[in-house]
């Protein structure tokens, strides 16, 4: 099954990395090594949470067991240093679900923000693209480093240039898994990625009372 991300719980630490692009490099009878790349490259992230309260406490704990170990699968928002700004250039809010101030919903509900079309194709993309061309309606535009998403993939900008000055670039990783039409929305505020967990035991943490919990957990790219 798809499980929703909890929003209460807070991030600490957190990591995105694409792990596999290459093979383990074969050393000559000279010394000189060969890399080979592959094209299984897929996201791989390590976090660590806070749970403060019952609320987020019992929400992670549904979570988990929605995710039945390594079976179920959700889209794991990729949290980053600097990420784009607005066409004011002023930072996008990460969080898009807001909650009951001194309350909480029985089944850990929250209230989603309506999406904005910040940045959209400016031309379909096709399988395994690594450019696309770019519409910017309400941001200053994605800088190399940056991530978004297109549905449930996770990218990250390598290059951004203008061969026009209408038109926006970027060379992108990894290729995109899936054909995009033009139009298509480019998720910059919280870019998420398909994930599961990498062990049947990810996610859990110390259940004594005197403690505030935090739980580590580590995450692969579900293609």
């Amino acid at each position: 099954m798809q499980a929703t991300f909890p929003h209460l719980a807070l991030w600490q630490d957190v990591q995105f990395y694409i792990a596999g692009q290459s093979l383990e490099p074969e050393e000559s009878v000279t010394g000189n090594e060969t890399i080979v790349p592959t094209m299984r490259g897929k996201w791989m992230a390590s976090a660590k949470f806070v749970l403060r309260g019952e609320a987020a406490t019992l929400q992670w704990q549904a979570f988990l067991a929605q995710m039945q170990g390594r079976i179920g699968t959700t889209l794991v928002p990729c949290r980053s240093r600097y990420r784009p700004k607005d066409r004011n250039g002023l930072p996008l809010p990460f969080c898009s679900i807001g909650g009951i101030a001194g309350s909480q919903t029985f089944e850990h509900f929250g209230f989603q923000n309506t999406p904005v079309n910040r940045i959209v194709l400016a031309s379909a993309a096709a399988l395994r693209a690594t450019e696309l061309d770019l519409t910017l309606n309400d941001t200053t535009g994605l800088r190399p480093g940056q991530f978004f998403s297109i549905g449930e993939r996770l990218h990250r900008v390598q290059l951004h240039w203008r061969p026009s000055s209408t038109t926006n670039r970027v060379m992108i990783e990894p290729p995109l898994r899936a054909a995009a039409p033009a139009g298509s929305r480019l998720e910059i505020e919280r870019p998420v990625c398909k994930m599961r967990m990498v062990s049947e035991t990810e996610g859990l943490f110390d259940q004594a009372m005197a403690v505030t919990p935090s739980t580590p957990v580590n995450f692969m790219e579900a293609l």
